[in-house]
């Protein structure tokens, strides 16, 4: 993930996982260069800061599936 930040010349913030640095991350419950099923198998997303676990992701999910269902 290092060089898209050095690509963008924003190393400062980019590219790393590490304190200060921004990253966006989705956490698999399985290993997807083993298995590429297993990006299907989302356990937590972090991004802009904020952590969405498993719970906040179905209620997400429902809440837009009863929205596109009116």
């Amino acid at each position: 993930t290092v060089n898209p930040g050095r690509f963008l010349k924003r190393r400062d913030l980019d590219g790393r996982i590490a304190w200060r640095q921004r990253a966006d991350l989705v956490l698999l419950d399985a290993n997807p260069l083993q298995d590429i099923s297993a990006t299907r198998l989302i356990n937590a997303v972090l991004a802009n800061g904020r952590l969405y676990d498993r719970a906040a992701l179905d209620a997400m999910r429902r809440d837009v599936e009863a929205k596109a269902a009116k």
